[in-house]
């Protein structure tokens, strides 16, 4: 059935606003943090020579100003952040080429005060721990080993240092994880919320037309039922007996209805089951008329999809067709029609070992379990129509309204 309470769109603010100010806070912090170890170059850069060294530093430049520029670019920030820790790597591994002399121990090594830089790099980078951890990890053993093989520097100090880097390193990335994973968590549970809040609506704008569709159809009744009475010829007699029929046919719907359970939107359940649909939808032309509105009891829904499913599947592994169609449209005010066709084997629906007509049989059973049909021609090709409405009853037709033609 429509309704014309809409459901409550879900804006994921949280996660969104704290990506987009951690990559600010991130590169701020990489420039600041940068400036504040340029001593430790400045008394390091007498033992790198050369060209080497020349480029060790421009990497680093290099990385830092990536960073920065990252914070102020959120929708591209984790790559940039990832491509800056790239850039310091390559130092990394130019660095030891360039030096030629004792690396000083103090102030700190100027490779071990970048570290915590290109920690926070990779966390934004990165949504688990493991990644940015080994990184630190692997990046911290490799500036230790260059301080002690090519550096000159003592065994302890080296660790020293090294520990100290990658323990800042660590803290760093374990801080951000532990924001962005509470952030997820709040952001999580507001989305819960909404969506509860639109559940409630949605039951409520149904609850409240199904009440309005229940006075109708019972005011039809009885005015079918009054007409009926006054009928006086064969012509009005039938006229009143098929108004009857459709009356009770819309009435014995509607009673079945209010126990199909809660009504849900058709399109959302079709995108739940986008998966399902991706290895049967190659090959299949779609047309899908405006269906945002249509919402179904959900087991009716399911049930649709289902049948969807088993049709689908039998025309693609067992009918040898080379085109198939899918049509999709409403069906009165409370309905769908969906029609898959393909031009491939008929089918014969009675043959017991025929693997296509025993999905089809079950298609069958399907649509009869939520009061619906499922309507099979076959010859040539396949076509099988499923419905589901008020207009719709097990095994029996719609009746056509009647149309006025002018003189």
């Amino acid at each position: 059935m429509t309704s014309d309470a809409g459901a409550v769109p879900v804006v994921r603010v949280g996660a969104l606003r704290f990506q987009k100010y951690l990559g600010l806070i991130v590169g701020a912090f990489g420039l600041l943090y940068a400036l504040q170890t340029l001593d430790a170059l400045v008394a390091g850069w007498p033992t790198m020579s050369g060209t080497a060294g020349g480029a060790a530093v421009a990497l680093v430049a290099g990385s830092v100003l990536l960073g920065t520029v990252a914070g102020f670019t959120p929708s591209r920030a984790r790559s940039l952040f990832l491509g800056a820790a790239i850039l310091f790597c390559g130092a990394v591994v130019v660095w030891p080429f360039s030096i030629s002399g004792p690396v000083p121990g103090t102030p700190m090594p100027w490779f071990i005060g970048l570290m915590p830089v290109q920690a926070s790099y990779l966390a934004v980078s990165f949504r688990r721990l493991v990644v940015p951890t080994a990184c630190a990890l692997l990046l911290s053993t490799g500036v230790t080993v260059v301080l002690v093989v090519r550096g000159g520097l003592g065994l302890v100090e080296s660790v020293e240092n090294g520990l100290f880097g990658v323990a800042l390193s660590v803290v760093l990335i374990v801080l951000i994880a532990a924001v962005r994973r509470g952030v997820a968590r709040a952001d999580s549970a507001q989305q819960a919320a909404l969506d509860g809040y639109g559940r409630s609506r949605l039951d409520e704008a149904t609850e409240s037309e199904r009440v309005r569709t229940d006075a109708l159809v019972h005011d039809s009744v009885l005015t079918t039922f009054l007409a009926a009475a006054a009928a006086r010829d064969p012509e009005s007699e039938e006229l009143a007996r098929r108004m009857a029929a459709n009356a009770l046919r819309v009435l014995a719907h509607v009673n079945r209805a209010e126990d199909a359970g809660p009504a849900v939107p058709f399109g959302k359940v079709l995108i739940d089951e986008v998966d399902r649909f991706d290895p049967l939808m190659a090959g299949w032309d779609v047309d899908v008329a405006d269906l945002a509105e249509l919402v179904l009891p959900a087991q009716a829904a399911q049930m649709l999809v289902t049948a969807m499913l088993h049709t689908m599947a039998g025309s693609v592994q067992h009918s040898g067709a080379e085109h198939r169609s899918l049509a999709m449209s409403e069906l009165g005010p409370d309905g769908i029609r969906i029609v898959l066709s393909d031009d491939g084997v008929p089918v014969d629906l009675g043959d017991p070992d025929d693997p296509r007509a025993v999905l089809h049989r079950t298609v069958v059973e399907l649509m009869r379990v939520v009061d619906g049909r499922a309507d099979i021609t076959t010859g040539p090709g396949t076509v099988v129509t499923l419905s589901w409405g008020s207009v719709v009853v097990t095994g029996t037709a719609p009746r056509p309204e009647p149309v006025e033609v002018p003189a």
